[in-house]
């Protein structure tokens, strides 16, 4: 029983695989941003909730011109993580606007 109690201690390694509805382009958003730091969509997702530390984008992302703008994939990035960290907070951030 001790390696069951081991185990359950992390969650996220042990817990069953399940099925959420999503719509396309968010899928194949989720998908592009996991493929771009080299992990699952899982991995990100988990980043993304908190239950991961986050992995900050590189910098390299960034072109002056589009930094300054704001409109580095990076930035939006940026943008849409403290969209959701705002999630279920008096002060919630309205949805991001995308593809500016």
């Amino acid at each position: 029983m001790a390696g069951k109690e081991d185990a359950a201690g992390d969650a996220s390694a042990m817990a069953a695989p399940r099925s959420i509805e999503i719509g396309g382009e968010t899928a194949d958003l989720l998908q592009a941003r996991a493929a771009a730091l080299g992990i699952s969509v899982a991995e990100l997702l988990a980043m993304i909730v908190g239950s991961k530390p986050a992995v900050p984008p590189p910098a390299a992302e960034e072109s002056a011109p589009e930094a300054a703008a704001g409109e580095s994939p990076a930035a939006r990035w940026r943008e849409v993580k403290a969209w959701i960290d705002s999630w279920g907070k008096p002060d919630e951030l309205p949805r991001p606007k995308l593809g500016k």
